[in-house]
């Protein structure tokens, strides 16, 4: 009886950890995801920063804007 006891529990331990392992699987491809839309969505927002950018060098010429009080200073 204690062997089998002993057998089960181990089973048990056994299957927990399959249990804990499919669950930290299905979390990281979640999170891969989530980094995939991420990085994608930062290289939209880089394009839009770069065509902004040309946009305000073709209407106002080289330079750079002060962010702070909206001015722009020639170069």
């Amino acid at each position: 009886k204690e062997e089998i006891e002993k057998l089960t529990s181990l089973q048990q331990q056994q299957n927990d950890l399959i249990y804990g392992l499919g669950q930290t699987e299905y979390q990281l491809s979640y999170f891969i995801k989530q980094k995939t839309l991420i990085q994608q969505q930062f290289e939209s927002l880089e394009t839009k920063q770069t065509e902004t950018a040309k946009e305000i060098e073709e209407k106002y010429g080289q330079g750079t804007v002060n962010l702070e009080n909206g001015k722009f200073i020639k170069a």
